[in-house]
């Protein structure tokens, strides 16, 4: 009788831990040299860009976790983005506004959020044959930073060293 009551409630265990989605969603905090490194890496191409977004289509609400049965997963909205390059010696170019598709990618049920209208970040933008540029914010976060000098002279030192210091 033991043995059915804890083979019963083994199973019932197992079925709950099996059944139900992870609660949590754990990454390592991205820094921008590995950004630099995955980003630099990728077949497609990649520029740093810093600067302030501009919101000028509607987003739906996106709070990190998605329930796959009734919540709103992130699709592609456009944005405006106005900044500078970020290159050898910094910031580098005159200030350009430009149109930029926002794609939040999705981990399991964790997804990306949208950037805010105003928010100041250094970035790394997928820039298509067509010209077009695509910012995808990955769940675990690593596609953009704080934008502070700091941050941009870490990525500075990646295109002069070869290798981030």
């Amino acid at each position: 009788m033991f043995r059915f009551f804890a083979a019963s409630a083994f199973a019932l265990l197992s079925t709950l831990t099996f059944a139900l989605p992870a609660q949590a969603l754990s990454c390592l905090p991205p820094t921008p040299e590995d950004s630099f490194a995955r980003y630099h890496a990728a077949p497609e191409l990649y520029q740093i860009w810093s600067g302030r977004w501009i919101k000028v289509n509607p987003t739906p609400e996106v709070t990190g976790y998605v329930d796959p049965m009734t919540g709103t997963a992130p699709y592609p909205v456009t944005y405006l983005f106005q900044g500078r390059m970020v290159g050898l010696h910094g910031m580098q170019g005159p200030i350009r506004r430009m149109t930029v598709k926002v794609d939040p990618q999705c981990a399991g049920p964790w997804c990306a959020s949208y950037p805010e209208n105003g928010e100041a970040m250094v970035g790394f933008f997928e820039r298509k044959p067509s010209g077009q540029r695509v910012f995808s914010p990955g769940a675990c976060g690593g596609a953009s930073f704080a934008r502070t000098y700091q941050n941009i002279q870490r990525l500075a030192s990646c295109f002069r060293s070869g290798a981030c210091i």
